[in-house]
């Protein structure tokens, strides 16, 4: 047994020392290291890989971005409309996210289409926000809880044993490991065999797939590795392709920011 668990925290360690070495040199080939860990133990080597200790030290995230939006979908919130995925333009977008997984998105006005503030947001309990001025909560609050998941401090409680994770197949190049909140809410995390950063993070409710994040472009941010390209898509429909801007790890983002009625 203890032969058998020194060899578990040896493979771990390798690991560990691979993701290190990939963000100075990529790896080409797979790092056999990492086969035989668990899903908590991968979660681990790409925290370390995204930034190890200051990773888990974050309380707050806001990144700052440009690209197309899907106004339809956010139109509509809540689900997908009809014409989702036929009106995209080209905005300005501030994403606020905090340790408590709440999470909000400020949309830049784009002349006459949006006319006032328009920002969408999940308070820890509800999701709304406001459409050109106009505010509104979502009855069924799924996707919005879901898409918070999607926020860093999934990871960190993942890392730390607060959530259930377990590995699923590998897919191509990446591995794949499930954290689960609950029977019904689960997210999925695709690590890059390369270097151990997330390629995608993919929601689950009720084992039917929500909202998806592909992450690429990754970039060093102090001492993370940040990701500067994220496509985002509710249900299987375009919601955003986003090019980042800035981070900004530093500053505190008031409580007040995650409240539906609340404006920037």
């Amino acid at each position: 047994m203890f032969r058998r668990l020194l060899k578990k925290k040896v493979l771990f360690l390798a690991a560990v020392g691979a993701a290190i070495t990939a963000l100075a040199i990529p790896i080409t080939t797979q790092p056999s290291a990492a086969d035989d860990l668990t899903g908590r133990e991968l979660l681990s080597v790409t925290r370390v890989a995204q930034g190890g200790a200051e990773y888990a030290a974050l309380q707050y995230v806001t990144a700052r971005s440009g690209g197309f939006v899907n106004v339809a979908a956010i139109a509509t919130p809540g689900g997908v409309s009809a014409i989702s995925g036929m009106v995209e333009l080209r905005l300005n977008v501030t994403d606020y996210q905090d340790r408590d997984l709440r999470r909000r998105l400020d949309i830049a006005p784009a002349g006459g289409i949006i006319a006032g503030p328009t920002f969408l947001v999940y308070t820890g309990t509800e999701g709304g926000g406001m459409f050109s001025g106009n505010p509104f909560r979502v009855s069924e609050v799924t996707a919005s809880r879901q898409w918070a998941l999607m926020g860093f401090g999934t990871l960190n409680r993942a890392v730390d044993g607060q959530l259930f994770t377990a590995r699923q197949r590998d897919e191509r190049n990446n591995y794949v490991v499930e954290v689960r909140f609950n029977p019904t809410d689960t997210v999925r995390y695709w690590i890059s065999k390369n270097n151990f950063l997330t390629t995608k993070v993919q929601t689950r409710y009720n084992s039917r797939v929500m909202v998806e994040e592909d992450r690429s472009d990754y970039r060093r941010v102090s001492c993370m590795m940040l990701p500067f390209r994220i496509v985002t898509k509710l249900q299987g429909q375009r919601l955003a392709d986003l090019t980042i801007d800035s981070y900004d790890l530093q500053t505190a983002v008031p409580v007040a920011t995650f409240t539906i009625s609340a404006r920037q």
